[in-house]
Order: structure tokens, then sequence, then C-alpha cells
């Protein structure tokens, strides 16, 4: 009979712990304090532009990023004439192929901000911009206060882009509102509040067309002046410096940022490498397995993968990244039970079961 309970108890444990990590993939609920966390953010740094002619500094300082109320705070601050501000990346931390991505996010306020929630092709340094691809799920320029857009960049609209649109929201900067892509092998359905208002589904799926069909990453940022952020009005010396001068500091709240996927994922994969990707990934072990704590993850040679590990009500207890051949990680401080391990790598995903005895 207790053989019988603790059997059902485990089925169900497995039923919940797939169900919810079948949905959510990666998160960040910002829920720590100090620096954001290194192993799910790293940032880029410095000035020059970032080729729309901005006029700030990214920096790794405090000042300008941190965890703090249970939210990401992103700071861009005036110091003299000068603007410092972030801009955090999941790139070489996490990066996937199709989902739904979630940023739960205030919004700064002044002329001259321009804060982006948006994702960019893993392909970069291979593919360049836009080759490949870039998926804009929030911009905002303080200019057009309220004005929120979504956008999409690819070798056929870019720049300038014709791939676009925007929503009024009144309380974009006093009140948190979900910002959501909704990414697929056919289309992208873009929404705020759950509410959608634009839909890009190109009838011819190409290069130019949709540079969407390989692992992008996120990125978070709060740039100043620019191409699209500058106010003419208050542009001096040629440049596109245009912030309204009294403005000393702006800022934007992250309450979560959230990617889930399909439970029946990998799909709408057809390029053989991602398939050979994929195969690989599906010969990992774990060692021990059931464990007294301390077990190994064993990955075939040359595979990089981010992983997160689920108790059996489904919850994220923990999340690591898997570099080498063999990543040992210690669980004896949890309790005994049935536990979820869930793998990426390059857009592909599997996940085992390990027994905690």
């Amino acid at each position: 009979m207790i053989k019988s309970l603790m059997l059902f108890i485990m089925v169900v444990f497995a039923q919940n712990c797939f169900a919810q990590q079948d949905s959510l993939v990666w998160s960040d609920e910002f829920n720590g304090t100090g620096v954001p966390d290194p192993a799910k953010w790293g940032y880029d740094l410095g000035a020059g532009g970032w080729g729309n002619n901005e006029i700030q500094n990214y920096t790794n300082s405090y000042q300008n990023s941190r965890q703090e109320g249970g939210s990401l705070i992103i700071d861009a601050v005036k110091s003299g004439t000068a603007w410092t501000s972030a801009r955090l990346l999941t790139r070489y931390k996490f990066d996937f192929t199709y989902g739904r991505v979630v940023f739960r996010a205030k919004l700064p306020v002044g002329i001259g901000t321009w804060p982006a929630l948006w994702l960019l092709g893993s392909n970069l340094s291979t593919k360049g911009w836009p080759g490949c691809g870039e998926i804009d799920v929030m911009e905002h320029v303080g200019k057009n206060p309220g004005v929120v857009q979504c956008a999409l960049h690819t070798p056929s609209s870019y720049g300038n882009t014709v791939n676009k649109m925007s929503k009024l929201i009144s309380t974009f900067n006093t009140e948190f509102h979900d910002y959501q892509v909704n990414w697929t092998a056919q289309k992208m359905e873009f929404s705020i509040d759950s509410i959608l208002f634009y839909t890009y589904n190109p009838s011819e799926k190409n290069s130019a067309t949709w540079p969407f069909d390989k692992p992008f990453f996120i990125i978070m940022n709060i740039a100043m002046g620019g191409n699209m952020g500058s106010d003419p009005q208050y542009e001096t010396g040629g440049l596109k410096n245009g912030i309204y001068p009294t403005l000393t500091s702006a800022r934007m709240e992250l309450d979560f940022v959230r990617v889930y996927q399909h439970k029946s994922y990998p799909y709408g994969i057809d390029d053989p490498a991602d398939k050979d990707a994929n195969r690989k990934l599906e010969k990992l072990n774990l060692s021990p397995n059931p464990t007294t704590g301390k077990f190994k993850i064993n990955l075939p040679s040359g595979i990089f993968a981010t992983g997160a590990i689920y108790n059996g009500s489904g919850k994220e207890i923990f999340q690591f990244t898997a570099s080498e051949a063999v990543t040992e990680i210690d669980l004896s401080s949890f309790p005994r039970g049935l536990y979820c391990i869930r793998l990426q790598s390059e857009g592909n995903f599997i996940t085992k079961k390990l027994i905690l005895k």
C-alpha cells in the first residue's frame, strides 16, 4: 500500500514537473539584491554611438543596474554633460529558438530617453546586422510619451523598417505592463498586457524576410538620444543629443523576464545542423541517478548548454551552465524526491528525470 502510494505521488510529481518546465524554460524574477545575476546577464560596455548615434556610455556599474525591491533597476544618469546607462544581455549565457517572451516593465519618462526590450540573433558575429535579425518587443522614445512600438529588422527591411506597429499606453511610466512576443516557426505576434496589436507573417520566408529560425538572445537597455531618441529642438553641435535640458536621470524597472516554449518543442526545425545538435544533446547522461546529492552531467564533446533544475511541483530551484565534458552539481541540501533537469543548447532542449534519495 505504501509503495503504491509513493509510486502515485512520484507520478503526480513528474506530471507537474514536466507540465511546468515544458512551459517556462527560463526566467529572472529579480528577487535578489545587488548586481544582476551574473549567471544570467552580461553587459555591453562603452560609448561610440552603438550604430544609432546614441550619446550614453554603457557601464556595469551598480549605479546603472541593480536588483532592488523585487525589480531590476536600470538607471540612465547624467554627470556633468555626460550620460551613463546599462545594457544587459544573455549572450553566451542563454539563447533560444521560438517561444513566448514576456517582459514586465515600467518605462522611463523624459525627452531623449530610448528604452528597449529586444532580441538579437546569436549569429551576429558571423552574419552581421541586419542579417542576424532583430526582434524589438518594446521600444519607447520619450519625445512621444506613451507611444510604445514593436519592430522587426531583417535584410529586407531594416533601419527605418516598415515591419512595425505602435500602441498608446498612457500609464507606461507609472504602472507595470507586460510586453510580449509569441515567436513561432510561422509568425511573430506582439502583445501588450495580452492584447495582440501586431502580427508579422511574410508570405515568403527566406533569409531576407525571415532570419528568425535560429537562436536569439535577450537585451534590455536605456539609450539616450540617438537617431530615434533625440529631439531636434534640443540638439547641439550637430549631434543626436536632443535631451530635455533639466533631465538628470531616467529609470526602467523590470519585474520579471520569462521565456516559455511549447511542450512539443523542438518544432519547426528543418536545418540539418540543428538536428545534429539535437541528436548530440540527446546523448547526455546523469550519473549517478538515483543520487544522494552530488551528480554529474556528461555532455558530448563540443556542446555548451544552459540548464535549470525543477522540483516535483515544477518550481525552478537552480540554474547552471554546462560547458565542460563533465559538470558536477550538488543537490545534497535539497529535500529527497524527484527532480527534472532541463538543458538547452543551440535552440534545442532535452529533459531528464533525477531521483534524489
